[in-house]
């Protein structure tokens, strides 16, 4: 009887298992094909080193290649003479984008960007998560999070590095932008990025993630990342 017993539970425990640990490099390549599958194998213990990794180099390169371009130093000449800036200061401007200190200062900032804003959208989740969903799940949870979002987003930044390149501006819409015209505000600039399908994924794919180390319902993870969301379309809004 004991034997039977054993024989019938055995399915129904290997049925509630988690998802075997796919290692570093399937964990980056299953957010992409098993986003769930991936995330129920990190809810004991969440993994994120080679993801922060790859954000940040990845930001890296493409920092560079627009630096290298010329393009930031076109852009940055034209909004100061938009402004009316005279030209002491743009002569000031040109020279330091022309100067090998440049490039480092390009290195520092990508650095620094990916690392300030996956820790600032954990802090965000987490406050939203737990203090007052109740999520009860640990900063690193959060961290997990942000970074394999960010993992997904690397693709918009890689098409809009790409878009940026090939039109030498910065002026580059994923979204509903594009049905505007050339001179657009803040309103046009907010509604291109709620509107941009990949920024979409990458915010789908955190929120995701968020529910599934919480076992909540998608639900969950969707109301905990929307602040962030919202943030994030009013400072794209308000840039260039």
């Amino acid at each position: 009887m004991d034997d039977q017993n054993v024989s019938m539970d055995a399915p129904e425990a290997s049925g509630t298992a988690a998802p075997s640990d796919p290692g570093p490099l399937g964990r980056i390549m299953g957010v992409f094909f098993k986003p769930k599958q991936t995330f129920e194998s990190m809810r004991e213990r969440p993994r994120f080193l080679l993801a922060l990794i790859l954000a940040a180099v990845v930001q890296l390169g493409i920092a560079s290649l627009v630096v290298s371009s010329g393009i930031a130093r076109d852009e940055a000449i034209a909004k100061l003479e938009a402004q009316g800036a005279d030209q002491t200061k743009i002569d000031a401007v040109e020279k330091f984008m022309d100067s090998p200190v440049a490039p480092v200062f390009t290195v520092v900032t990508a650095v620094v960007a990916v690392g300030f804003g996956i820790v600032a959208g954990a802090a965000l989740l987490f406050f939203m998560g737990n203090l007052m969903l109740g999520g009860r799940l640990q900063f690193r949870h959060y961290v997990c999070a942000v970074a394999f979002g960010w993992v997904v987003m690397l693709v918009d930044n890689v098409v809009r590095a790409s878009l940026i390149l090939a039109k030498h501006g910065y002026d580059v819409r994923l979204g509903l932008g594009n049905l505007f015209g050339e001179d657009v505000g803040f309103g046009v600039r907010a509604l291109d990025a709620v509107t941009d399908p990949l920024l979409l994924w990458s915010t789908a794919i955190t929120a995701l993630a968020v529910s599934v180390f919480a076992k909540k319902g998608f639900g969950f993870g969707v109301i905990a990342v929307l602040p962030g969301f919202v943030i994030g379309a009013v400072l794209q809004g308000m840039g260039r």
